[in-house]
């Protein structure tokens, strides 16, 4: 498998960062609706509260580095020519689109850091070392950042499902192959 796109594929690294970047996402609402739910002294899968919490925390920083890595990819490698099944409104959509999940890949990891930090409740690194607070506690700025987080969250939510709809729409029901070019494995 080649590491840059080339015609008609997208090339292993693209895929790494498109993959790696989904994958985290999804761990990342599955964790945040079951730590939210999570009473004083309950634990799911072997982690209490705490350890959910600072997981959450430390895979959003790790999400922030792999859409910093994967802008850097988008920008230093030539992109594919849009797949023949696209419409001119699906090409606009796309486009759209794509910038949107660029602005939550960023938005999402920058509001948590910024509520954590000004709720001074901190980052406990994969448990390994806490991370110095430059921002320090904050009345009202944790709200505010919390709100935002909660709110890019959805809007996450809803560009993903926009465009992983639009995917399996084009691939499955019309037929296209678009999918064969993003998925990995595929020849």
């Amino acid at each position: 498998m080649a590491l840059k796109n080339r015609a008609g594929r997208y090339g292993s690294v693209a895929k790494f960062f498109h993959w790696s970047i989904f994958l985290l996402f999804l761990y990342q609402f599955f964790g945040a609706n079951l730590m939210t739910r999570l009473g004083p002294g309950q634990s799911a899968f072997g982690w209490d509260g705490n350890a959910w919490y600072n997981g959450h925390k430390s895979i959003g920083l790790v999400i922030a580095l792999l859409a910093l890595g994967r802008l850097v990819w988008r920008k230093a490698t030539p992109l594919l020519r849009w797949h023949d099944s696209l419409t001119l409104v699906e090409r606009t959509i796309s486009s759209r689109l794509e910038t949107a999940l660029y602005v939550v890949m960023f938005a999402l990891p920058i509001t948590g850091y910024l509520y954590v930090m000004s709720g001074g409740y901190g980052i406990d690194l994969f448990g390994r070392f806490e991370l110095p607070n430059p921002i320090g506690k904050r009345e009202g700025w944790d709200t505010l950042a919390r709100v935002a987080h909660v709110t890019v969250a959805y809007a996450a939510l809803i560009a993903i499902a926009w465009h992983a709809g639009m995917m399996i729409r084009k691939h499955v029901f019309e037929g296209s192959g678009l999918m064969n070019r993003m998925l990995p494995f595929r020849r």
